[in-house]
């Protein structure tokens, strides 16, 4: 058997020596896929190659969603929609210990809903909340942990990049991933929040109460709900139209996409965002398809050594519990998140994993979500720790340690709500029918 795998593993082999060596990520994919096709079709590997390749494996009409969403997220940035979104989260949270920060995880939560990315929401909400918290005295770990992890709801939360990506490798439907996805992003918020609160309470200090400051009014709560009514209005156009059935994943991204324009449009001496946030987004989606045309060839190049149903067939024969084999494939997750970032991670992964997945028949929709959880771990946890990075350039006096400290309690968090998805798979699957 291990001789039968030898083609493939050494195509992982040379992927990892590419990626070590620090050739961008597309290439490394695209050159391990190529020199598989030439180990095992020597004679017509070339001739595929330059022929139609690259054109098939991005003209889908599936991708279309994500500039549209790309786009969506980039206008909502420049209304300002994630002002308000904070500003409605210190209404409701604000008096809770840790109330900025908690009003931190409820705007990346809201943003999240029309965002879809993990580095936009945290870069965003930094900019917002990061000056607030720390002029109020908050510990910068605190400040800048809530900031990076609560980023990470980005690619959680629908609409997510990484779980359009998923959809379109694994042939799983978007629409069930992102019904499926809602309750345990919210979930993930809450846990935030509760974390929060108890890291609070054991460390007064790292959040300063403030004093002689009234509570909001139930009048200004529910205020602040109505001065974020772009924002509701834009998730209830792309996730109800979606919940409800009346349109596809696709209508609902252009549906949002156009709010969001109209949104900026709107605003005065906002009409040079647009152009912006289309340059943003077109450089975006060509990082996007170069990857998937990459990742397609090093599956392309890894299917004709047959090693995905070798690997499929071993595990099947080990007899393991069906939990059992699903946490040792997520384990490689966890060390690969820490180098590359989650579109890619999705991309090289799911060759290899998916068939074992569905060979011992366990929810595709799952695993997706638990995929995007790792992807999650990944954004805030050292050495690459996207979330984290982009936390420490909005704030170039906190050292990238303290960022990386205070992400910890909610490393932790995230691994309690993984196991809880497992263990209790209906969180997430009482949404759809697998």
């Amino acid at each position: 058997m291990l001789h039968d795998m030898g083609p493939g593993l050494a195509i992982i082999g040379l992927l990892l020596i590419l990626l070590l060596a620090r050739l961008p990520i597309a290439f490394a994919l695209a050159a391990a896929g190529i020199a598989g096709l030439l180990w095992t079709r020597p004679g017509r590997a070339v001739d595929f190659l330059l022929s139609t390749f690259a054109y098939g494996a991005t003209a889908n009409f599936a991708y279309i969603v994500l500039p549209l969403f790309l786009f969506m997220g980039q206008m909502a940035f420049s209304a300002g929609l994630s002002r308000s979104a904070f500003d409605a989260g210190e209404k409701w949270l604000g008096r809770v210990p840790g109330g900025l920060a908690a009003a931190t995880v409820f705007g990346c939560a809201a943003f999240s809903t029309i965002c879809g990315s993990s580095v936009a929401t945290a870069s965003t909400m930094a900019r917002v909340a990061l000056p607030e918290m720390l002029s109020k005295g908050y510990s910068p770990r605190l400040a800048a942990g809530c900031i990076a992890a609560g980023g990470t709801l980005g690619v959680l939360i629908p609409p997510s990049g990484i779980l359009v990506i998923y959809s379109i490798v694994t042939n799983v439907s978007l629409v069930k991933l992102f019904l499926a996805a809602f309750v345990p992003g919210v979930l993930t918020a809450i846990i935030y929040v509760i974390g929060i609160i108890v890291w609070v309470k054991l460390k007064p200090e790292i959040a300063p109460r403030p004093e002689n400051e009234a509570p909001p009014t139930w009048g200004e709560r529910f205020g602040s709900l109505f001065r974020a009514w772009e924002l509701l209005l834009l998730f209830a156009a792309v996730m109800g139209t979606i919940y409800l059935g009346v349109a596809t994943a696709t209508e609902a991204a252009a549906i949002g996409a156009l709010f969001a324009l109209i949104a900026v449009l709107r605003r005065p001496g906002r009409k040079a965002a647009v152009l912006q946030g289309l340059r943003e987004t077109g450089t975006a989606t060509c990082s996007i398809f170069a990857l998937v045309i990459g990742a397609g060839l090093f599956s392309l190049g890894l299917s004709t050594t047959g090693l995905p149903t070798q690997l499929a067939t071993l595990v099947t024969g080990l007899e393991l519990s069906q939990t059992a084999t699903i946490i040792i494939i997520l384990l490689p997750f966890l060390f690969l998140g820490c180098f590359v970032d989650g579109i890619s991670m999705v991309l090289i992964m799911m060759p290899i994993v998916y068939p074992i997945v569905e060979s011992v028949g366990f929810s595709g929709i799952l695993f997706g979500l638990l995929v995007v959880k790792m992807v999650e771990i990944g954004a805030i946890t050292p050495p690459v720790g996207l979330n984290a990075f982009v936390v420490k350039s909005m704030a170039p006096k906190i050292e990238l340690r303290d960022v990386f400290y205070g992400c910890v309690p909610f490393v932790i968090l995230e691994l309690l709500i993984v196991a809880m998805l497992i263990a209790f798979p209906q969180i997430s699957l009482f949404a759809v029918s697998d």
